[in-house]
């Protein structure tokens, strides 16, 4: 079987699935999370991730994962801490 490159593959072979735009979305979206919308952005940093994941890129999509939950974490607690101290109702 000939595929467009003029290169044969059998097929054994599968065809390689690239992660690269999962792992960059994925980052902008980890980073994200900690300043801007954690609600929004840690969610879908961990989708990007697990599709990472899925696409052979294991070690850096468990990472992103691992990042994006502890970044939503820090900034709803950061974001509650700071909403109680501006309400008036310090510690």
């Amino acid at each position: 079987m000939e595929t467009e490159t003029g290169l044969e593959r059998t097929p054994q072979q599968p065809v390689k699935k690239d992660a690269t735009v999962f792992l960059v979305l994925g980052w902008v979206f980890t980073a994200l999370t900690l300043f801007v919308l954690p609600y929004i952005f840690g969610p879908l940093a961990i989708i990007f991730g697990a599709l990472a994941i899925k696409r052979g890129a294991k070690t850096q999509g468990i990472i992103i994962i691992v990042l994006s939950a502890l970044f939503l974490v820090l900034a709803l607690v950061v974001g509650a801490i700071l909403a109680a101290l501006l309400m008036g109702g310090g510690m």
